[in-house]
């Protein structure tokens, strides 16, 4: 490959990004392209080189203005704050940050998202053609990957006995790899792992585990009361309220931030994953619970159809007793379970690191 490639990594100054989906997508970058050189500040860069943008916020101070090398590349992971307004307001100088960004985009040669549904987004809401705009679906961090028990004879993680599928993981018992306390001997839970603004349903999935009665898991350092310094921010008023409806219910366990190597371990263990959103971009959590060989209760909506096809347990978001129902079926009916296991595992194979490496270097290839 003879042009250079520039990744710009804002995590380098922004430490907060590390532990969000900013800090997921850099990280499986950096193990995917190898070939490139990420870097923390666009200074002068070879003219002849790739300059790839992994994160393009419409809603924030454009970056850079102008065309920095002969080939650029942005990705727009998804538009939820465009398409929710009124529950992602922006202000006036998030609105003048959407303006000129409308004219900076005319400076990348191609727009890199994550989803059908997301590309209908952009070609709806920013008029982009269809023809600049390339789909490559996300990917889970390599860590993920080399938990199979290497002894095994097929590519799925289940071998048959007694009549029933047992997962062929690797020996290391899971509590090795938890650090937190709470979490070390912990049984029969499930998890959500993401973030806390509106589209994420928070109050509606509260109500559905207390409904259901299930100890549930909620990984992010957003759900971690002392690091909520935003806490007021209109973004995350769902957040607040989901914090003090749960004050004193022992269901909910918040660790905050974990390690990827705990979160698998908390993924294998958990009964099931769930991610009830209103809309999403893509959802990665239904892919990390799926290598994990671990199912998910998901919201039925487009962007999830696409997605995990038939390896999830689909429901209506904005019905908790439904979601409830669906879950609690999931949790205690051990042949649902153990199919969808192993339906949510096949399913996630199609998201795989060498697949997104494969489709990053042939869009680069295409544009040398």
């Amino acid at each position: 490959m003879a042009n250079q490639i520039f990744v710009f990594d804002p995590t380098v100054k922004d430490t907060q990004s590390k532990v969000r989906g900013i800090g997921r997508y850099t990280q499986t970058l950096k193990e995917s392209l190898g070939e490139a050189t990420f870097i923390g500040k666009i200074e002068k860069l070879p003219k002849d080189s790739i300059f790839i943008n992994p994160f393009f916020n419409m809603i924030q101070w454009p970056m850079p203005f102008g065309r920095v090398t002969r080939r650029q590349v942005a990705v727009i992971h998804d538009l939820i704050p465009l398409k929710y307004p009124n529950n992602f307001p922006v202000g006036l100088k998030g609105k003048i940050f959407r303006m000129l960004n409308g004219f900076v985009l005319k400076n990348y040669d191609i727009i890199v998202t994550d989803s059908i549904e997301s590309k209908k987004s952009i070609i709806q809401l920013l008029k982009i053609p269809e023809s600049r705009i390339k789909i490559i679906y996300p990917t889970v961090p390599r860590v993920f990957i080399p938990h199979l028990d290497p002894n095994a004879t097929s590519h799925e993680p289940f071998h048959k006995s007694d009549g029933h599928s047992v997962a062929d993981f690797s020996g290391m018992s899971t509590n090795a790899l938890i650090e937190h306390q709470e979490l070390k001997n912990l049984e029969n839970f499930i998890i959500y792992v993401g973030d806390a603004t509106s589209n994420k349903n928070l109050l509606n999935f509260m109500q559905a585990v207390q409904i259901a009665n299930l100890t549930c898991v909620c990984v992010g350092k957003v759900f971690k009361p002392e690091n909520n310094q935003k806490i007021n921010h209109p973004w995350q008023k769902m957040l607040n309220i989901f914090l003090k409806s749960i004050t004193n219910d022992r269901r909910f366990i918040l660790p905050g931030f974990i390690s990827d190597t705990e979160l698998l371990a908390l993924y294998k263990k958990a009964k099931l994953n769930v991610l009830v959103s209103f809309d999403e971009g893509f959802g990665l959590s239904y892919i990390e619970a799926g290598y994990a060989g671990t199912p998910s209760v998901l919201s039925d909506i487009p962007i999830f159809q696409e997605v995990a096809k038939d390896s999830a347990i689909f429901v209506n978001p904005q019905d908790p007793k439904d979601i409830a129902q669906k879950m609690a079926e999931l949790y205690y009916d051990s042949m649902t379970n153990e199919t969808m296991r192993i339906k949510a595992f096949n399913r996630a194979q199609d998201f795989n690191p060498q697949l997104f490496r494969n489709q990053w270097i042939e869009l680069i290839q295409k544009l040398t």
